[in-house]
């Protein structure tokens, strides 16, 4: 990041100044860090009469203490029943009388609230956050009706098959840092938390050095900082972030096994990589696409279209703030035994690993990769949500947006091969599988898991072995070679 200009009246701004770097995507954005910490990035397009603000708060699942699992998720739905200004349900209204829409929601690492309204009127949108940061009402009553909301949303999660897979395989793969606890919380942990508790959490964690604003459309930048200034200059900060803990080295695999509703089974491979930014989590994206994020991928061409063992497979590389997972699905035909379809991912990925891709693989790859990214920007919602999605969950912030398309352009096919190798060991990775209920299935056991994992490593086996052996031969063909041609000389060397 660059460093700041300041103001001849202490206030901070990175836009106009001669000692900010301006940010090379977006030439046009204004960067402001107020004295409590609020740091916010404006940024003028004026194609339409709309303006999108994205508030993202630096507060996940992530962060919370045993016992509060599900709190941030729960907290979000809280924030819009209702503030000392807003009665319950007014914001919503409000925000539809104007026009416009407004959402939310939480993952592992933040928390975030986004508006989109006309140019017009956008300004009321920074005055309900500005309202709701300090004086959410947070009313018993509300709490415990909205309790029932989210334990019926958590009973639905427990419902679906996939959902199901997605939290045991987390689960098993993060057992020390707080990743480990799924988003929406455990029912046990819901169905305890008080009133107090959620308080508690609110004044914690929601307080302007927490938070970042992004500001996207037909605005003024100067005019819209006064107002940033004006609603949030006097509140408050609260404490910093705390430090989690990490999550040790994996000393071996680790597998488990689902029983879910429905008549299908579904494979999960899981392992843990790098954070958003990090030149790895490029490499990942490629190797996502090459693997099974495209009808021409690898995976997809094998077991769905060749082999005809699963319906679907799915690679998605999922960095977080703290190291996340890569993730490889499939969704098997009926009476397919998860077994095969685990031991062709396996193949696939060391072939990978060996062979690495091919330069078709890489440029399909990129092309795909850049549609997507620049897709992103099309409307001022999604692009101020991609700026406060790298500000809070990179150590680059929102200026990392520069980086990304010439990070992947610089990625070449050593790279990927460098990567697969180093993030994706036989034994590191974590194996779940989800079957019927009622379907009998060989427990996964260590020998099991060796002989899948042999399974996988053969084909690199046997390059080794077939290399060795032609080695030898081409060694003893080479001396009988040249033994001959001695004895030949030598009879020459009679002759005369």
């Amino acid at each position: 990041m660059s460093p700041e200009a300041t103001d001849p009246d202490g206030k901070t701004s990175a836009s106009d100044d001669a000692g900010a770097a301006p940010s090379l995507a977006i030439p046009n954005a204004r960067e402001i860090v107020l004295d409590n910490g609020l740091k916010a990035v404006l940024v003028e397009r004026r194609g339409l009469p709309v303006v999108a603000t994205a508030l993202f708060y630096r507060v996940g699942s992530r962060d919370e203490r045993t016992g509060e699992s599900g709190l941030a998720h729960f907290l979000e739905h809280m924030m819009f029943k209702g503030t000392d200004r807003y009665a319950k349900g007014e914001i919503d209204l409000l925000t539809s009388k104007l026009g416009g829409s407004n959402n939310a929601f939480t993952d592992q690492d933040c928390t975030a609230y986004h508006f989109a309204l006309a140019s017009d009127r956008w300004e009321t949108a920074l005055e309900i956050e500005a309202n709701r940061m300090t004086s959410c009402a947070l009313d018993p009553a509300e709490f415990a009706a909205e309790k029932q909301v989210v334990l019926e949303e958590l009973a639905m999660g427990q419902d679906d098959p996939w959902n199901q897979l997605w939290q045991s395989t987390e689960a098993l793969t993060f057992q020390v840092h707080p990743y480990h606890r799924p988003i929406i919380g455990w029912r046990e942990d819901l169905e305890r938390v008080s009133h107090e508790t959620m308080r508690a959490f609110y004044r914690r964690h929601y307080g302007p050095n927490r938070a970042f604003l992004a500001v996207v459309g037909d605005i003024d930048a100067k005019a819209a900082e006064k107002k940033v200034r004006a609603l949030f200059d006097g509140i408050a900060p609260v404490e910093e972030r705390g430090i989690v803990i990490a999550e040790p080295p994996f000393r071996g695999e680790r597998r488990g096994i689902v029983r879910a509703p429905g008549t299908l089974s579904r494979v999960a491979l899981a392992c843990r990589t790098c954070r958003v930014g990090e030149r790895d989590d490029y490499a990942l994206d490629v190797i996502a696409h090459v693997l099974a994020l495209a009808r021409s991928s690898r995976l997809h061409r094998r077991l769905v279209l060749e082999d005809e063992l699963a319906t679907q497979v799915s690679a998605q590389n999922e960095t977080r703030l703290d190291p996340g997972l890569f993730w490889v699905v499939a969704e098997l035909r009926p009476g397919v035994d998860p077994q095969r379809v685990e031991a062709v991912i396996r193949e696939e990925v060391q072939k990978l690993i060996e062979d690495g891709v091919t330069q078709a693989e890489l440029r399909r790859a990129r092309i795909h990769i850049r549609s997507s990214f620049l897709f992103e920007d099309e409307t001022v919602l999604d692009f101020a949500i991609k700026l406060g999605r790298y500000e809070t969950l990179s150590a680059a912030g929102w200026r990392l947006v520069d980086a990304v398309l010439p990070s992947y352009d610089a990625i070449d096919r050593r790279a990927l091969r460098d990567t697969a190798a180093r993030l994706f060991p036989a034994e590191g990775w974590t194996a779940v599988w989800s079957v019927p209920a009622d379907q009998p299935i060989a427990r996964p056991t260590v020998r099991r898991a060796r002989k899948i994992a042999t399974a996988a490593a053969k084909p690199q086996r046997a390059r080794v072995a077939a290399a060795a052996k032609g080695e030898l031969r081409g060694k003893r063909k080479a001396k009988a070679k040249g033994k001959a041609k001695g004895q030949v000389q030598a009879r020459r060397r009679g002759k005369r």
